[in-house]
């Protein structure tokens, strides 16, 4: 969609066509308009081909920082996008590590649960077996003496 608009740039009427909206095209007029005014209160008597020259000049200088700065942005930008996926890689990892504890401790934990079991049972047994020691003691203390009393008497 093409724009006609007739703009004022240093006293100066232009029409200018383009394929920016006229309120567009009218504020690039006013900042051109401005940035002559500017250079004239510096220049002084200057006639207007060096005023609209110098305006360039600025204007260019401008437009080129504004590209350098847009480089800049750009390799601020894609560095951001690396530090981002790193740390979010070392946050999912650090998630996939979470859950693997997680789950190693579950495991230990049901380990633990059945040596405790286990430890159990074979304390019973120990005391079973210490108590069966014990009763076969005393069956052999009086099985000796039942023996001897035999030895003695016959």
């Amino acid at each position: 969609m093409e724009s006609k608009v007739t703009v004022k740039i240093f006293g100066q009427e232009y029409t200018i066509a383009g394929d920016k909206a006229a309120e567009e095209i009218e504020k690039i007029a006013e900042y051109v308009d401005n940035k002559m005014r500017l250079i004239s209160r510096v220049a002084g008597d200057s006639g207007q081909g060096s005023i609209a020259i110098l305006s360039a000049i600025n204007v260019a200088e401008e437009y080129f920082d504004a590209l350098s700065q847009i480089e800049q942005l750009k390799i601020s930008k894609t560095q951001l996008e690396n530090d981002s996926k790193y740390y979010l890689k070392m946050w999912e990892d650090a998630k996939q590590n979470s859950m693997q504890y997680k789950e190693s401790m579950s495991e230990i934990k049901t380990q633990k649960k059945e040596n405790d079991e286990r430890f159990k049972e074979l304390q019973a047994k120990c005391s079973e077996y210490e108590n069966s020691f014990f009763d076969l003691q005393m069956e052999n203390i009086q099985l000796k003496s039942e023996l001897e009393k035999l030895k003695n008497n016959g």
